[in-house]
Order: C-alpha cells, then structure tokens, then sequence
C-alpha cells in the first residue's frame, strides 16, 4: 500500500507581498494555519519553510532546502528526500481557497507507478503546486537542480504524469494565491 503525506509550500521570499504570506491573517487565522489543516489526516505533515519567524503547525515537521534558492523543485526535492512516505501531496501556503477536500480529491486520483499528478485549472494549464509527487521523481528533479533547470514544467515533461481537471464540486477558487499586497485586497474586499 502506497503511503502518501502533505507537504506544505512556505519557502518563498515573498518578495511581491512585502511581508510573509503564510503569516497573513484571513479570518483570524494565518494563511499558514489555515492551508495546513488541510493536511489533517495525513500520516506524515511537512512543513517547507527556511524563515525562521514562521511557526510550525502542530503536527509538522520542518524541512529545509538541499539546494538553497532553486525555488519549489527545491522544496519539493527536499520532502521527498526526508519523507517516510512513498509520495506527498502538496499544497502552496498562500492559496486561501486549498482545502482538505481539494487534498483528499488528489489522494484519490494518484496511482501507483505515476511519478506525478497535477491539478488542471479551467484553461487546461497545470498548477504543478497543487498535485501529488512520488519519490520516484527524485532523480529528475536531483538532475535538475544540478544542471539549473528550474522550471517545473520542464521536469514535468520526463516524468510519468497524470494530470486531472477540478471536479465540479471543488471551488474553482482553490487556484487563487495571494502574492500582492492587491491580492489581498481584492481578497479581502477591500479594493
């Protein structure tokens, strides 16, 4: 039986937003706390974050890039290096709408023998945040982050995929990050 965990994206810079995105408050919850518990449930919960103002969830881990400042390939790398699951689904910290459905729905969808899924948006353009990684995909990504190939996509393309489409009774909003101060404007309903 394939173990699969969570993994948490909070490693950015948030350069764009000014301030630590995971630490945004919406609704009396950081953006941080409220992505994390969608990883309820899971065996293994990892925390991606190399800001050391950035609590961990309960229930967390903390892991750190190996390769320092390659972006979430990195990140990615890194969990499923120290990760005691066979795979991690994976959920980026400042999308406000990721929800514990939206992880048990990809949970549902990953086969054994696939490197990755991804989740497709309603314009067919994959969101390889917001998918399920395989250890299987470690000497892609090693390789990779070697040779300063960085983009995800591009690994994305030598690896067994399967990507899916949001089913109807997700929310489609589940796409919407906030990386701007007007992000989180519009968000708030404050613009």
């Amino acid at each position: 039986m394939t173990k699969i965990g969570f993994l948490l994206l909070s490693g950015g810079k948030s350069s764009r937003m000014g301030t630590p995105k995971a630490l945004l408050e919406i609704d009396g919850k950081t953006l941080l706390e409220s992505v994390a518990a969608a990883g309820e449930g899971f065996e293994e919960r990892i925390l991606s974050v190399n800001d050391p103002s950035i609590p961990t969830p309960d229930g967390f881990v903390r892991c750190m890039d190996v390769y320092p400042d390659c972006g979430p390939m990195a990140v990615i790398h890194a969990a499923l290096t120290m990760t005691h699951c066979d795979a991690l689904v994976t959920a980026p910290c400042d999308a406000p709408y990721y929800s514990k459905e939206l992880a048990e729905y990809l949970l549902s969808q990953f086969e054994p023998g696939l490197d990755a899924l991804v989740l497709m948006d309603e314009t067919g353009r994959a969101q390889p945040l917001t998918g399920v990684y395989s250890k299987s995909c470690l000497p892609v990504l090693d390789e990779h982050l070697k040779t300063g190939r960085l983009k995800i996509m591009w690994m994305l393309e030598e690896m067994k995929l399967k990507k899916v489409m949001l089913p109807a009774h997700l929310n489609g909003q589940v796409f919407q990050n906030l990386n701007t101060p007007e992000d989180l404007k519009r968000f708030r309903g404050t613009d």
